[in-house]
């Protein structure tokens, strides 16, 4: 069975799959990732380069810099969030935070905390290594809530056995 080669969309000249170095701006920092095979046109040497594939570049480059730590920002902390493809709130609740902390984080008002910045580095690298997905874990967040327990307790003496 013969495969059928991928042409360019911009000249239509035939795409080889290359080791690119990707740049991202992740706030003050620049990330250069060149861990990834991309299809590169091999007359004009445009990049076809797919959604997912763009997703795990800023995954990976916004964990990195968190992951540092001495560039956590709150323009990075935003990056972070948006790589993960979360509004303010799923953040807030997958941090177990208010949404005001988020944005106080991503506006520069308060500092983000050393734990706070490792946490989202997991929640970016479980998303990147498949083994987290966060529709799901939000969706478990947002279940029942825990049933109430009794409304009333009592202590009994005890009782001497005879």
């Amino acid at each position: 069975m013969m495969t059928k080669r991928r042409k360019c969309p911009e000249c239509g000249a035939g795409l080889v799959n290359r080791v690119v170095q990707h740049t991202e701006k992740v706030g003050a920092a620049i990330v250069i990732d060149g861990t990834a095979m991309v299809a590169v046109c091999e007359a004009c040497g445009e990049y076809d380069l797919s959604v997912d594939q763009l997703a795990g570049y800023e995954r990976r480059a916004a964990a990195l810099v968190l992951r540092d730590g001495r560039h956590a920002s709150g323009a990075v902390v935003r990056y972070g969030r948006k790589a993960l493809g979360l509004r303010q709130e799923e953040l807030a609740k997958l941090l177990e935070c208010v949404v005001e902390t988020i944005s106080r984080w991503e506006n520069d008002k308060v500092e983000i905390g050393r734990a706070e910045q490792l946490a989202i580095v997991a929640l970016l690298d479980g998303v990147e290594c498949g083994q987290l997905d966060l529709a799901e874990a939000l969706e478990k967040l947002d279940g029942p809530p825990p049933s109430k327990g009794p409304e009333k307790l009592e202590v009994l003496p005890r009782t001497r056995a005879a």
